[in-house]
């Protein structure tokens, strides 16, 4: 069963109030900085969260599964995460795997957790460097999909949700990613693409609906990952511009294999730049290669790239190593 996806063009605590009347004993897991912002709306007792990926790790979630204790939090208790992709990563995680799981609903407070992480019911934590190599597919009872949240989002965060909410538009629906384009180079704001955040959300939910363990459909959400992962392992690039570094990377290596009119990988790389999305690799070859080596989605001597035929529609393609370092040195 998919996620329960909402999304509200307001928020109090009426209508939270709505979705957890039934509960008797919630427990709210959030962002640190949001609760300054938003901590209000959320009458519950409240468990703070220092969201960042040096605290994405398993000490954290021990440190949530003690302060839940404390909290008297037990098997019918119910736990809200309220933050970013980090923060319902984590506190997912820890809601997964406390008294060996108990009912989460998240409420993500940044563009890329809204079209991304807080949806598909993965949820994990970092360890020894490499990302969500920890983690559980557990669907929470509801995600809460709110534009408003966005007004208060740093450009470069909104970026970064951008480039999410754009990849699964590449992946499902063509027509919304040219009408999210066109819209978004005349008014980049939250008001603006609060239908396309819907509509990614509900793209995500229906794949995932079908493919919750990743066995077929699924892997596609992934188009421009494993060069993203690659980059994240060697610099601070966020998550979101490193995916938008991917997609396009992902692009260039579609047309060097002919799977892709070049005039839509250069139309993908130019559209992100207008929007302001870094699209430049940081990450020399050399390092790409030898860190996608250690990707998840390698086998024996081959790496299942998420490619693209056209803007609406991807594949699962194994590229031999070989053939994909002769392939990225071309490109660079």
């Amino acid at each position: 069963m998919a996620d329960s996806v909402k999304l509200l063009s307001c928020f109090s605590p009426e209508e939270m109030s709505v979705l957890v009347q039934e509960e008797d004993h919630i427990v709210v897991i959030i962002d640190s900085n949001v609760k300054k912002l938003y901590g209000h709306l959320f009458p519950y007792h409240q468990i703070e969260f220092d969201a960042s990926e040096k605290n994405k790790i398993l000490p954290s979630v021990s440190s949530i599964t003690e302060q839940l204790m404390e909290a008297g939090a037990d098997r019918d208790s119910f736990i809200l995460v309220v933050g970013g992709g980090i923060t319902t990563d984590t506190g997912a995680f820890a809601a997964s795997v406390y008294f060996r799981g108990v009912r989460f609903g998240l409420v993500p407070t940044t563009l890329l957790a809204q079209v991304d992480a807080a949806i598909g019911g993965k949820n994990g934590v970092n360890s020894n460097g490499y990302k969500n190599i920890i983690g559980t597919i557990n669907l929470p009872e509801f995600t809460i999909l709110c534009s408003d949240f966005l007004k208060t989002l740093p450009e470069r965060e909104f970026n970064s949700g951008l480039a999410e909410m754009l990849k699964t538009l590449i992946i499902g629906d063509r027509e919304s990613y040219f009408h999210a384009t066109e819209i978004l180079s005349r008014e980049k704001n939250p008001e603006a693409i609060a239908p396309f955040i819907e509509k990614a959300a509900a793209i995500k939910a229906a794949i995932t609906g079908k493919d919750l363990y990743e066995h077929g459909e699924r892997k596609l959400l992934n188009l421009g990952h494993t060069f993203a992962h690659a980059i994240e392992k060697e610099t601070v690039t966020s998550h979101g511009e490193a995916v938008a570094i991917g997609i396009t990377l992902a692009a260039k290596l579609s047309v060097k294999l002919e799977i892709l009119d070049s005039q839509e990988a250069t139309l993908i790389e130019s559209n992100f730049i207008s929007l302001g999305i870094n699209v430049k690799c940081p990450v020399p070859v050399k390092s790409l290669i030898r860190n996608m080596k250690m990707d998840k989605k390698k086998s024996g001597n081959t790496i299942t790239f998420i490619l693209i035929e056209k803007i609406g529609r991807c594949i699962t393609y194994p590229v031999h190593i070989a053939n994909l370092e002769e392939a990225l040195y071309d490109l660079s």
